[in-house]
């Protein structure tokens, strides 16, 4: 593995797997980070009660001189404009109200908004491709996945974790879990499967690094 890498778990909820994966890439590129997790929950878009969207995170990066690519097949202009209408468009009637119930939906609006301004958003499916390159290019690769069948289980779990390198056979990343593994090697096939999971509204993944 060419990085040495930090790492975080995520917390005893199970609900901080985005704030942690966005910890770990903040401390690699900055290792005097010392915002702590409670703090840096409430930076990166954590409510109680929520679900934790990329938007605040992301915007965190890019206001603090980061480099920020944010490439994802959701229709972040359709969202501005009609927010919930979307998503049920998009998930369903059961995902999307679920989705609507547990977002501070005009507070990720405005979000969106602000990452559209910035020219954050990539909308576009997302390839390993992409993956390779981002790294190669020197960013960290944040990416949402279906948890469960990743760990070879059944259902659905959203899970966000951080690619670091890769090799032919696979990648390399830190899973802040629940349970957590660092360092941990998945196989493209068994990546791509969980990555692109059909009960993920919209396959994703974030590049970031430390503009020069």
């Amino acid at each position: 593995m060419k990085r040495e890498m930090p790492f975080v778990s995520n917390e005893p909820d199970n609900l901080h797997c985005v704030q942690a994966s966005y910890m770990m890439i903040a401390k690699y590129f900055d290792p005097v980070f010392a915002i702590p997790m409670e703090e840096w929950s409430k930076l990166t878009g954590f409510e109680e009660g929520k679900a934790s969207w990329a938007s605040a995170g992301l915007g965190w990066f890019k206001d603090h001189g980061y480099k920020v690519k944010h490439l994802s097949q959701f229709n972040y202009p359709r969202f501005v404009t009609e927010g919930g209408k979307y998503l049920i468009d998009l998930c369903g009637e059961e995902v999307g109200n679920w989705q609507i119930e547990y977002s501070n939906m005009p507070l990720e609006i405005e979000r969106a908004r602000q990452l559209l301004s910035q020219g954050i958003i990539v909308q576009r499916e997302p390839l390993q491709q992409d993956i390779r390159q981002f790294i190669d290019d020197g960013y960290l690769v944040r990416s949402l996945v279906n948890g469960r069948r990743l760990n070879g289980q059944s259902g659905y779990f959203g899970h966000a974790l951080v690619i670091f390198d890769y090799d032919d056979a696979g990648i390399y990343m830190h899973d802040p879990g629940l349970p957590p593994r660092a360092n941990r090697h998945v196989s493209w096939d068994d990546f791509e499967a969980a990555w692109a999971d059909p009960n993920t509204e919209s396959k994703e993944m974030d590049a970031i690094k430390l503009a020069a």
